[in-house]
């Protein structure tokens, strides 16, 4: 790539003056220095214009539209917002199916539609707005739909996460990986592209013959970066190889391959330390902002949860470090110094299980703090 940088008015101007024979007047304000300096300055556009089209002519440096053109290249497209599902809890045993309700959390209300029923007082609930916003509200929700006899509606668990349209970072990873791994017919890239496609997944780990010849296993996070819901681990299962018909190609995955798909334990890490703090900082404000700075560093971890180790495809490995966690809490506001720190009672690293047979992923606990 062409480095442009260094074509700015100042540097255009001061070349162009220095054609001018020195026998002419050209300081600033002259005749010939205002009639070069607008000139300039047209070149100076020119450059940065030059340098956008430049930029977004590659894929590891195109952004927005450009980029979507480019993924186009490795049979990739972005990511559209997908909307949440959540468990609605009604008092009355039956609702209409498409009832309307709204949560009740001021500018950030949003409405949900009753789409499928699960059983008694029971129902999917369908966010009407796409996105994460859809996974936020927990608790009472008002009907839009008049029904006679309801008291009660609750929206309750996250049955399948609602995700934000994919960021340019991500397209671009997947774009690339896609040139360089080449989805083929049952390939690691493969699985994880039929996958990661659909509504809800945030990442997946794939363990070949993890059961023998033939077996695969897929165990999935969930968009919200926490182990997916059973109502999305069936969904992937019944699009990748759906039971009873399991290795007979009726899903995206090869004949003879027989998926089991699955979703981590969760590992409830407990943390306590002893701390320090900063004047005017009390005990009971600290508890809330070190509990959000510990699982900020957990969220890290679940984040990259279902990338390979370096050189490696199917071989995957997760650890909650002590020295991490201490200095996620020393980087909470008001904490001047965190000593004593223990992850589950032990002043140790904690390693998690990532094999075929099982799969973790951490999740905070209690938060004790002297």
């Amino acid at each position: 790539m062409i480095d442009f940088k260094s074509r700015t008015y100042r540097a255009i101007l001061e070349a162009m003056l220095a054609r001018v024979p020195n026998s002419l007047d050209k300081r600033e304000g002259s005749m010939i220095q205002t009639a070069l300096g607008a000139g300039a300055y047209a070149l100076e556009e020119f450059y940065l214009e030059l340098n956008q089209v430049q930029t977004g002519a590659f894929l590891q440096t195109a952004v927005g539209t450009d980029l979507d053109l480019l993924a186009v290249l490795a049979n990739v497209a972005r990511y559209p917002a997908s909307p949440a599902v959540r468990l609605g809890v009604f008092s009355l045993e039956e609702i209409p199916i498409g009832a309307r309700f709204s949560t009740i959390d001021g500018a950030d209300s949003v409405n949900f539609a009753a789409t499928a029923r699960i059983g008694p007082g029971q129902y999917q609930m369908t966010c009407e707005t796409p996105g994460v916003i859809g996974n936020r509200y927990t608790g009472p929700i008002l009907p839009i739909t008049y029904i006679q006899g309801l008291t009660d509606a609750q929206l309750t668990d996250i049955l399948v996460a609602g995700d934000d349209t994919e960021g340019d970072e991500s397209l671009r990873q997947r774009a690339i990986s896609a040139l360089n791994e080449r989805p083929f017919g049952g390939n690691v890239a493969d699985y994880k592209r039929v996958v990661l496609a659909i509504d809800g997944v945030g990442g997946v780990q794939v363990y070949p013959t993890w059961d023998g010849g033939g077996t695969v296993k897929l165990s999935l996070i969930g968009s919200d970066w926490m182990p997916a819901s059973q109502q999305l681990v069936d969904t992937v299962q019944v699009t990748v190889d759906p039971p009873p018909n399991q290795g007979l190609g009726y899903g995206t995955a090869p004949i003879g391959a027989k998926v089991t798909v699955t979703a981590p334990e969760i590992v409830t890490v407990d943390v306590s330390a002893t701390l320090q703090l900063a004047a005017g900082y009390t005990p009971e404000q600290m508890q809330p902002l070190v509990e959000k700075a510990a699982g900020d560093y957990l969220l890290s971890i679940r984040r990259e949860w279902a990338q390979p180790d370096a050189g490696q495809l199917t071989s995957y490995s997760s650890w909650v470090y002590l020295a991490r966690m201490t200095a996620a809490i020393l980087l909470a506001p008001g904490v001047v110094n965190a000593t004593g720190v223990a992850l589950n009672g032990s002043a140790a690293d904690l390693e998690l299980i990532q094999t075929g047979l099982t799969q973790q992923a951490p999740v905070l606990g209690a938060v004790t703090l002297t």
